[in-house]
């Protein structure tokens, strides 16, 4: 399950334990330790959720650092094929012009 999903699973526990705990649903003390218990295991869900959210930030972050090296170096190599494509293009003009001032 995705972490969008199961982060509106966990809301609306959390809404249908509020709902039910305003309503008076169960107001003995069994109950507020049943309600106390579910809390306790809904923070702990969300505690794993955003774990797991932010060990998956670092890994985005880290594919993205590797791309942006990895670009780089294709950049870098593509540049310097344009430089001597350049350069070779510069002196056949410069050859050219040369035969053209001699004859």
């Amino acid at each position: 399950m995705n972490s969008e999903a199961r982060f509106l699973e966990l809301m609306q526990r959390i809404g249908t334990l509020e709902t039910n705990t305003r309503a008076g649903a169960d107001t003995t003390a069994i109950g507020f330790l049943l309600v106390l218990n579910e809390l306790a295991e809904l923070r702990a869900e969300i505690a794993n959720q955003c774990t797991e959210v932010r060990q998956d930030s670092a890994a985005l972050g880290d594919e993205v650092g590797g791309l942006r090296w990895h670009m780089h170096d294709h950049f870098t190599a593509l540049h310097r094929e344009n430089l001597n494509w350049l350069i070779t293009l510069q002196r056949l003009i410069n050859l050219a012009r040369q035969e053209a001032t001699h004859n």
